[in-house]
């Protein structure tokens, strides 16, 4: 059992550090569109699930059809404004602004599928959101923003705007566990995230180097292998574990920003993750906490 529970560990690790080597890929496709960076994921994912399928190695049944549509619409569209914060915000800023997206489940669930929200609950998502607003806004939080602008870029609203359509996307998961296997599920978002974002990716340029093509292969067969060995992780692994290892994804991408592109993150905006990744990680782990003490 305790065997088990650390290959799961360990499986979940690596998948968030491949998770992050995807990542590193993202801000090198600045110079096409963020459509067909996303289709490379989705085309990725419908080509490996669709073939294990096709082989017998796993079994596709759509079962719970409405939830596997609405997962698949509300996933594909947080996916594309994940890379597209990535981009236009750094690596850092982006991947932490999206993944907000546990503090926005928690309070989407008690809409969507009828999940208490609790106190303790509460006060970590306002805690997350005083985070946000040091990521954001460093300056504005510090008495000195500048007199009648808007403290929030468009760019950091659609980063946030993403980890509230992923909150959705993952209270679909949750409803969709009991019906529905985790590679149907993974193949519902890559389905209809394709036929989402399939007109505007017709629609662009496709006239760029071989370098930047292999960029998006990477990205297609990296975004794909963290999923699967997702996937596996959670057969030995309870859920709350396998959330918290998620959190290595922004931490290690703020990391990567810094040492590979030079970007820079003011005290105030690193104070700010800190407060978010901890709200998460709590949202994530409350019923382990909970547990000890109850």
């Amino acid at each position: 059992m305790r065997s088990s529970y650390t290959r799961g560990m360990l499986v979940m690790a690596a998948s968030s550090l491949v998770f992050s080597a995807m990542s590193l890929l993202v801000p090198f496709t600045r110079s096409i569109s963020t459509s067909i960076v996303t289709a490379a994921r989705f085309t990725t994912g419908i080509v490996v699930i669709g073939g294990l399928g096709l082989f017998r190695v796993i079994e596709l049944k759509p079962v719970n059809k409405l939830w596997l549509i609405g997962r698949g619409v509300f996933g594909a569209a947080s996916v594309y404004l994940m890379y597209f914060g990535m981009v236009k915000l750094g690596l850092g800023m982006g991947t932490i602004l999206s993944y907000t997206y546990p503090v926005f489940a928690a309070l989407l669930a008690p809409f969507i599928i009828r999940e208490k929200l609790r106190p303790d609950v509460f006060v970590a998502v306002a805690v997350s959101f005083v985070g946000i607003w040091l990521v954001v806004n460093p300056m504005g939080a510090a008495g000195s923003a500048a007199p009648g602008g808007f403290p929030v870029s468009v760019y950091q609203l659609l980063a946030l705007l993403g980890g509230l359509l992923s909150a959705v996307a993952v209270v679909a998961i949750r409803k969709l566990q009991a019906t529905d296997s985790p590679y149907m599920i993974y193949l519902a978002q890559c389905v209809f995230g394709a036929i989402v974002i399939g007109y505007p990716t017709a629609a662009s340029s496709f006239a760029f180097a071989l370098p930047l093509w292999l960029v998006l292969a990477g990205i297609g067969i990296l975004a794909t292998a963290a999923q699967l060995l997702m996937t596996t992780a959670y057969r030995d692994l309870p859920a709350t574990e396998g959330s918290l290892l998620a959190f290595l994804v922004p931490v290690v991408n703020s990391i990567l920003g810094v040492v590979v592109f030079g970007e820079s993150m003011q005290p105030l905006t690193i104070a700010g993750a800190l407060l978010v990744l901890a709200a998460c990680a709590y949202v994530a782990l409350r019923e382990r906490i909970m547990g000890l003490f109850g």
